[in-house]
C-alpha cells in the first residue's frame, strides 16, 4: 500500500489497486453485454436531472442486492479498511458530446467514506467543491472524505465510464 498518493489529508488516490488478474476478472463482469444495467433520470441527488446514468446496486439498507456482490466487491473491501459497508453500487455513464458536470452532494449526510474505483480509463473525473479533479484512471481507487461535496463530470473520449462507489464506515 506505499503507492498510495495522498491528494490532500482527506483524499487518496491508489493507482493499481488490485492485481492485473482480479481487476480483469471484475471488468470483465461489469463490462460483459449480460451484466443487468438499470436506468437512473437523475444523478447525484433525486432532483439533479443535469444528466443520467445507469447503475446497479450491490449493497444497501445493510443487505446484498446482487449476485455480483462477492465478485466485484469483496475483493476491493478486502483492500480497504472499514468496519463497516453502508452501500455499494456500479455505476455507468454513457458518452456525451459534451462534458456535462452534475450538481455537487455528498452521498450520505452521516459521517462516512467514500472509495470510488474506475473500472476504465477516460477524460470523465470527479470534481470536488474546491476544483480539485481526480481522472477516472482504470484500476485506481480514490478515497475520501464522505463530507466532501462533489460531482461527476461525464467524458466524451470513451463510450462508457464505469465505476463502483462505496460508502464505508
Amino acid at each position: 500500500m506505499d503507492s498510495w498518493k495522498s491528494v490532500q489529508i482527506n483524499m487518496k488516490v491508489i493507482p493499481n489497486f488490485l492485481d492485473q488478474e482480479t481487476f480483469n476478472k471484475i471488468k470483465m463482469c461489469v463490462l460483459n453485454n449480460s451484466f443487468p444495467w438499470y436506468f437512473s433520470p437523475t444523478t447525484g441527488h433525486d432532483n439533479d436531472f443535469s444528466d443520467f446514468l445507469f447503475s446497479h446496486y450491490l449493497y444497501k439498507e445493510d443487505k446484498q442486492c446482487s449476485q455480483f456482490f462477492n465478485y466485484i466487491i469483496t475483493p476491493l473491501i478486502s483492500r480497504l479498511n472499514c468496519n463497516y459497508l453502508v452501500r455499494a453500487k456500479a455505476n455507468l455513464y454513457t458518452r456525451k458530446h459534451k462534458q456535462i458536470k452534475t450538481s455537487f452532494h455528498v452521498d450520505l449526510h452521516d459521517k462516512h467514506t467514500v472509495a470510488l474505483f474506475s473500472i476504465n480509463t477516460n477524460n470523465g473525473y470527479t470534481l470536488f467543491e474546491n476544483g480539485k479533479k481526480i481522472p477516472s484512471v482504470e484500476n485506481q481507487m480514490l478515497i475520501f472524505d464522505g463530507s466532501l461535496s462533489h460531482a461527476s463530470v461525464s467524458q466524451t473520449d470513451a463510450s462508457i465510464r464505469v465505476n463502483i462507489n462505496m460508502d464505508l464506515m
